[in-house]
């Protein structure tokens, strides 16, 4: 009995190095990535420019009646979701699931089914903040990750598996992908 509990112990020691090992060797990677890839360098997001995706006012006032809704403490419909945003190509908005520009929530087309509503809802979320309904969220991407995942379970799945496709099809080699995931995990998914 002692020998069973002394090679688990054992085991488990190993496994908790190897984790460590492995956490600093995605830490570092994903430093070298960020340092390898100035903001400067990033593609143009053309569904932000007024010339290419101009302001939509009956999406507008479905958001501001989305808005009030929330504040009255109101459930958001699936059907209130699909009427608020804006479907672009991923090619305009790349790298991105969605994004909030000039007051209007733009999704990818490329998403579909339950990871499209919880991306549409992470943006709405982010609007809430932007509105000042949000006062005790400290961190606003994790609030606006995890608030629409206990709604949508199954879409913040499908949304990250979805994500991860497209990292790797846009990808240029294997180790981008991974530092560049370990990086977007670090942001959306840990306080």
């Amino acid at each position: 009995m002692v020998k069973i509990f002394r090679s688990c112990f054992i085991l488990l020691v190993i496994l908790i190095i190897l984790l460590l090992a492995l956490i600093i060797f995605l830490e570092l990677g994903s430093s070298w990535y960020i340092r390898s890839h100035p903001s400067s360098s990033a593609p143009e997001i053309l569904v932000c420019h007024l010339d290419y995706y101009p302001v939509v006012e009956g999406k507008l006032s479905i958001l501001a009646e989305l808005v009030q809704k929330h504040e009255n403490g109101e459930r958001i419909t699936k059907d209130e979701l699909d009427q608020v945003v804006i479907l672009a190509p991923q090619v305009d908005m790349p790298g991105l699931n969605g994004i909030v520009c000039n007051g209007m929530i733009i999704v990818s087309s490329r998403l579909q089914g339950s990871a499209r509503l919880y991306i549409i809802r992470h943006e709405l979320e982010h609007v809430f903040q932007m509105e000042g309904l949000e006062p005790d969220c400290q961190d606003p991407e994790l609030c606006a990750t995890w608030v629409p995942a206990r709604e949508f379970p199954l879409g913040f799945v499908d949304a990250i598996l979805s994500s991860l496709r497209e990292a790797y099809r846009i990808s240029p080699s294997f180790w981008e992908f991974l530092f560049s995931s370990w990086y977007i995990f670090k942001v959306y998914l840990l306080p």
